[in-house]
């Protein structure tokens, strides 16, 4: 089952590639730009996501972080990846699909949820036993195996051929050998429905807040970085600041746009204008400068 594992996903970045929707590192999957990715998507990673990466880039477990291991991993050891997105290598080791699952945002992944949705897709009262050669899965018949035909059960045959014990017609014959097809356009929906409504795992500044985003979308003038649903839940820009006193020190942070001016909000954090600042907390100095006075409120 892991071929067709792998088989989709391949599918699935040459389809991302024709329709010109791969995140911009994996529309040249050179090994530099697969390692520059990899090392934007690591600090948020889920926890199923984070342990595909350690199986390809610490398969040995060494005791040293998880970034630090992808800036020095060798880059001709990416080169297989490369092959594998841009559809060269047919059959790649597991752990090459599995991280290509986690770069393109493939779903249902990893492969164990995968595999879980595919064997839930398989009918129950379809019976398989293997034919005497143990080549080959072959439905279950009665009779010697050879040229036997397929009978259907008794609760599928008309009222009439069960008590007359005639043939059942080929309609009928017909409709149970379509049962088959017909759960396999459901699983495929299923499928699709979760490619569809998969994880986003980037986000970017909105006005106020981080919105999460899948990283491959481009929107202008805004920098696309990693998740992180800490921030997504409770990082906001405070739009009243007047609203706070000298009890929200030590409570807020602040960030400067400008030399005369403050910007406030609930958490520390990057200053999301320019994210090689830090936000600093808030001290009795600022609230007082940047709220109070300016506001002329009592202290």
């Amino acid at each position: 089952m892991i071929d067709r594992f792998i088989e989709e996903v391949r599918n699935a970045c040459l389809d991302l590639g024709r329709r010109q929707s791969l995140p911009g590192e994996l529309e040249n999957p050179s090994p530099a730009n697969l390692k520059i990715y990899c090392l934007k998507l690591v600090n948020g990673l889920s926890r199923e996501d984070k342990q595909t990466f350690t199986e390809f880039f610490n398969p040995f477990n060494e005791d040293v972080d998880l970034a630090t291991r992808i800036e020095k991993f060798d880059l001709d050891k990416l080169k297989p990846l490369q092959h594998f997105i841009t559809g060269r290598t047919t059959k790649p080791k597991e752990n090459i699909a599995k991280l290509a699952a986690v770069l393109i945002d493939f779903h249902p992944r990893p492969y164990s949820k995968w595999r879980d949705a595919a064997n839930s897709s398989i009918p129950d009262d379809i019976a398989i036993e293997k034919d005497n050669s143990g080549d080959a899965d072959v439905p279950h018949t009665e009779g010697d195996g050879l040229g036997a035909e397929v009978k259907p059960a008794v609760g599928d045959m008309p009222p009439s051929e069960k008590k007359s014990g005639e043939k059942p017609s080929k309609f009928n014959v017909w409709l149970k050998l379509w049962k088959p097809v017909l759960y396999g356009t459901v699983a495929l929906t299923i499928v699709a429905a979760a490619l569809s409504s998969a994880r986003k795992q980037c986000m970017y500044w909105k006005v106020d807040r981080y919105v999460p985003v899948h990283c491959h979308e481009k929107i202008a003038d805004v920098e696309i970085i990693p998740v992180d649903r800490d921030m997504v839940k409770r990082f906001r820009k405070i739009t009243q600041p007047d609203t706070l006193t000298l009890n929200s020190v030590g409570k807020v942070w602040y960030g400067k746009p400008t030399p005369d001016s403050a910007e406030f909000y609930t958490m520390a954090g990057s200053f999301p204008k320019d994210r090689r600042k830090e936000l600093k907390p808030a001290s009795e100095y600022i609230i007082k400068k940047y709220v109070l006075n300016k506001h002329n409120k009592p202290q």
